[in-house]
């Protein structure tokens, strides 16, 4: 018997020993294998396969040669991203000139053909966005399909030009589009024409006349308050609305830098309705009944000031003669002495130093009253080799002024210990009590200004510290009224990007 329990502990032990070595041998045959399972599903849901959210909200099939990137609809049109692959025939580009919808779902089509306003030269490996603006997805979060052709164009000397059409599908799921208060909308395509890219954030001015779309749903006594600007997406773009006449009505946009081109959107909210919230959309501070009530020009430009209340913000410092006194506008008035009274200069300067930089600085203000010729205000940049010190002895003035009795825009340059002076009559009038924006800039060895935004060249700067202070000043007796101080980016060599409206 006791054998009988050694033959049994023997086989137990045998077992498990045997047990033992088969996991060990699957562990190493096997245990690789699944360690490596592991790593590549942990990769993938790092990179979002495994979460629906982040999947591929598109298919597309067809379309050669051609490859669909990008696939999106909502309530304001249908956008693909499009990239060319090798062109027939070995054509060194090729022209995408329409596109057609033969069949949809989940969207509606107001015509089967679209003509591309420009059309889209690639080359291969190249890609472009084509924007189809009669094609439209009513509600997000709906499927749809289409089906269409691109029809695109290439030439070869051999055998001329050739025109193709490559047809596919493409189905996805739709985004929302534009904001709902809105009842209408215009596109706005912008275009860059220089070779480098705006700076990021910019300032963009839309400059819209009676003649342009749209005009209508902004033409009432409640002007342009049911004006708002929004991306494909539906996001509100920060607009501050400048001045508006009859005929015309200017804004300026903060965008992100545009490479070559964009295309964003106006959305019109009915005549009645008021979209300024003093964040996203908003006026200049005179421009309201109350002052600055919807005001968010800091919201829009790199600095601003629109003077409201009683205080003088921090961001200045009163440096010599000028009484400035805040009212809901700035008041600055001379003590009737000349730039080097008390050894300082009669300005009112800003604190930030914007010394190697591409901005313009321009400020709306108006001109009351004066003693004599020699009186004169304006905006300028206090050059000066210390970041604390504002007077004569180390400073220079590059400034644009007015001379309110002669009635004549005059460029000043103020060096020392030279102080020499030139002026330079341009082609401008204005009078008292009449609005003007007066603007300058300073690139390189040039300073350029403008009144109105009508250009006018000053002298050379010969001088190039290491601390440029933006100002403002009122020389002897003049006295001002500013409502707004502001500074913008400089657009690539000078050019504002433009506008074409109602297209894409």
């Amino acid at each position: 018997m006791r054998a009988n329990q050694h033959d049994k502990d023997n086989s137990t032990a045998f077992l498990t020993t045997k047990t033992g070595q088969s996991a060990l041998e699957y562990m190493m045959t096997y245990g690789w294998a699944i360690l490596i399972i592991v790593i590549v599903a942990v990769i993938l849901y790092s990179m979002g396969i495994f979460n629906p959210a982040s999947s591929v909200s598109f298919t597309s099939s067809g379309f050669s040669p051609f490859t669909v990137s990008s696939s999106s609809c909502n309530s304001i049109s249908y956008k693909v991203a499009v990239i060319a692959g090798p062109i027939p025939n070995n054509a060194n580009s090729l022209q995408i000139t329409k596109v057609y919808v033969t069949s949809a779902s989940g969207a509606n089509v107001s015509n089967s053909v679209y003509t591309l306003s420009s059309p889209i030269t690639l080359k291969s490996g190249q890609s472009a966005v084509i924007i189809v603006p009669n094609v439209a997805c009513n509600a997000a979060n709906v499927k749809y399909s289409f089906s269409a052709i691109i029809q695109y164009t290439y030439n070869v000397p051999s055998i001329g030009t050739q025109t193709i059409n490559t047809s596919g599908t493409v189905a996805g799921t739709s985004i929302a589009g534009k904001p709902s208060i809105l009842t209408s909308y215009e596109p706005l395509a912008i275009t860059n024409t220089q070779t480098s890219a705006t700076p990021s954030p910019f300032q963009q001015m839309i400059n819209m006349t009676s003649t342009d779309p749209g005009w209508s749903s902004i033409a009432t006594s409640n002007f342009a308050q049911n004006v708002e600007f929004f991306y494909y997406n539906g996001s509100v773009i920060p607009s501050w609305l400048e001045n508006y006449t009859s005929s015309r009505a200017i804004w300026w946009l903060k965008l992100p830098s545009i490479s070559n081109s964009m295309v964003i959107y106006m959305g019109f909210a009915p005549l009645t309705t008021s979209l300024f919230n003093n964040v996203n959309t908003g006026e200049a501070p005179q421009l309201s009944s109350t002052y600055a009530q919807y005001d968010n020009g800091a919201n829009v430009f790199t600095v601003y000031d629109g003077f409201q209340g009683t205080t003088l913000s921090s961001q200045w410092v009163n440096n010599g003669e000028p009484q400035a006194t805040v009212n809901n506008g700035l008041n600055l008035s001379g003590g009737g002495n000349g730039f080097e009274a008390n050894g300082a200069e009669p300005s009112l300067t800003l604190k930030t130093n914007f010394f190697d930089r591409n901005y313009i600085i321009e400020s709306g203000l108006k001109f009351f009253s004066d003693n004599d010729i020699y009186d004169s205000f304006g905006i300028g940049i206090l050059n000066t080799t210390s970041n604390a010190a504002f007077n004569v002895s180390n400073s220079e003035i590059v400034s644009l002024s007015l001379s309110s009795s002669l009635g004549q825009d005059l460029g000043h340059h103020f060096q020392n210990p030279q102080n020499t002076m030139t002026d330079i009559n341009a082609p401008l009038s204005w009078g008292v009590n009449q609005f003007l924006i007066m603007g300058m800039t300073v690139t390189g060895a040039l300073s350029f200004g403008s009144v109105n935004y009508q250009p006018i060249t000053l002298t050379a700067s010969d001088y190039n510290p290491a601390f440029q202070y933006p100002m403002l000043y009122s020389w002897r007796y003049s006295i001002i009224r500013v409502n707004w101080f502001r500074i913008r980016v400089y657009p690539p060599n000078g050019v504002m990007p433009s506008i074409n409206f109602g297209s894409v």
